[in-house]
């Protein structure tokens, strides 16, 4: 539609005629260089009054502006391109459409969308996980095509297979990790396709299904091996004592970083618990401070580090802590890997086996889906039938 804009005016008392443009919704608005009078327009025909040679030109004008739009828009229908506001207007005005490249893309969602709203609706972990993304994405197009960029619309499906390709073999990544980096990948090209910077994800049609894997849990005789084992090392001594903690709270490595005195709080029944919002999900999980757990964090009430951060425990470096478990499980013979997540699934299993029903462990590990928390049940109960055709098999050998 055409409009006089009676905000702006010339020194003739004329307002400028205004085109507003409306695709699904969105509008935009942009001048027509045409400056009429204000009893001279005619809002209801959106033309100049009268027949005069000035009239004449102005709505010759108009008539192009609107038969010139609807062309660009069927241009851009007819290459199935995305028909926005911008994309016909800056067309009709002979301005140059802007082009995105994929690493610009990367980066401005990176630094000006989720680093800006960290603890609002990412957390600091979620930032450095889609920077790593960045990192390997700039590698592979090096390794790949020897070219540090490209454009949005050269993206196409063969570049997340090549891409999986990459991660497996060149980064050694295991099946899961390389989709997850494919699925950072396809949820910042859904950014740029809401933004209207690319018509659709070329991804989309990628379907790639995740390994299952056996989540390694400790037996209480495991735990126990760790619990009672002294270390001359004091760093390796505290990491011990915080995988521990987190056998017996079922918190991760960020929640136990962040835990501080105003997470502990007394419960309903009058006991000391833990109450802490998940970094990854954002949910509030609930813990009741078992003996075992609580004894680890008299230990370091009066730790200077502790002190000095406001913190309960002294954890440090999230590579610096695997690899003292690491080097914890080999000198207490445990040929399972050690990490803060083998201590939250032993909490998960060893809450199951002593009782509590899904619901309560779904509730203390923060957990959105019941599901999720499914997965130690089915676990727990695949062992229990495992090892009892080992004792069918030895009461028939006896028998």
């Amino acid at each position: 539609m055409f409009f006089i804009h009676r905000g702006k005016k010339n020194k003739s008392k004329e307002h400028p005629i205004y085109c507003r443009l409306t695709v699904q919704g969105k509008s935009k608005e942009f001048s027509t260089q045409i400056w009429v009078a204000n009893d001279k327009w005619n809002p209801s025909t959106h033309k100049v009054l009268g027949k005069n040679e000035f009239a004449n030109t102005a709505n010759h004008t108009i008539e192009t502006v609107r038969n010139n739009l609807l062309n660009v828009r069927a241009d851009l229908q007819a290459n199935g391109k995305n028909v926005t506001p911008d994309a016909v207007i800056n067309l009709h005005l002979g301005k140059e459409e802007r082009k995105y490249t994929l690493l610009e893309l990367l980066e401005y969602f990176n630094e000006q969308h989720v680093k800006k709203l960290i603890g609002k609706d990412y957390a600091n972990g979620t930032y450095e996980r889609y920077k790593t993304s960045l990192s390997h994405v700039k590698e592979f197009m090096l390794y790949k095509n020897k070219s540090s960029d490209l454009l949005l619309t050269d993206i196409n499906y063969a570049f997340a297979t090549e891409y999986e390709f990459y991660l497996k073999t060149v980064r050694n990544n295991s099946h899961n990790t390389s989709l997850k980096y494919i699925k950072n990948l396809k949820a910042v090209i859904n950014f740029a396709v809401k933004n209207e910077w690319l018509n659709n994800n070329p991804l989309d049609h990628y379907r790639a299904k995740l390994e299952k894997i056996d989540k390694a849990f400790l037996t209480q005789a495991e735990l126990n091996q760790i619990e009672i084992k002294k270390f001359d090392n004091d760093r390796i001594t505290e990491v011990k004592d915080i995988f521990v903690f987190c056998c017996y709270t079922g918190l991760s490595f960020s929640d136990v970083a962040k835990l501080s005195a105003k997470n502990i709080i007394i419960g309903i029944n009058g006991q000391k618990q833990i109450s802490i919002k998940r970094t990854k999900t954002d949910v509030t999980a609930n813990v009741p401070l078992l003996s075992k757990a609580a004894n680890v964090l008299k230990k370091y009430a009066k730790n200077e580090y502790c002190i000095y951060n406001e913190k309960l425990l002294p954890v440090k470096s999230n590579q610096k802590h695997n690899a003292y478990l690491k080097e914890i499980a080999d000198i207490c013979r445990i040929t399972k890997k050690l990490t803060t997540h083998t201590a939250r699934h032993t909490f998960a299993t060893l809450m199951l086996t002593k009782g509590a029903s899904i619901e309560t462990v779904s509730s203390m590990l923060g957990h959105t889906n019941i599901k999720t928390t499914q997965i130690y049940s089915k676990v727990i109960h695949e062992k229990v039938h495992t090892e009892m055709k080992k004792i069918e098999s030895q009461l028939k050998a006896v028998s």
